[in-house]
């Protein structure tokens, strides 16, 4: 789980340890473990190498 404050109140875990499950946050920042980083990352490159005045997304002028 990530660090929001909504996963780290006690009624989660007094929700979850019963069943014999155990709680597990991410580091406060973690974009390897983030799958839409790297679709960002991806983006963000294309549009890096792409052809001045131009888009690989189209043209929205």
């Amino acid at each position: 789980m990530d660090n929001s404050l909504i996963h780290i109140k006690n009624v989660i875990r007094e929700l979850v340890e019963p069943g014999g499950h155990q709680l597990l946050f991410s580091p406060k920042y973690s974009p390897d473990l983030n799958d839409i980083e790297h679709d960002f990352s991806a983006l963000k490159k294309a549009r890096m190498y792409s052809p001045i005045n131009t888009s690989r997304f189209g043209n929205h002028s």
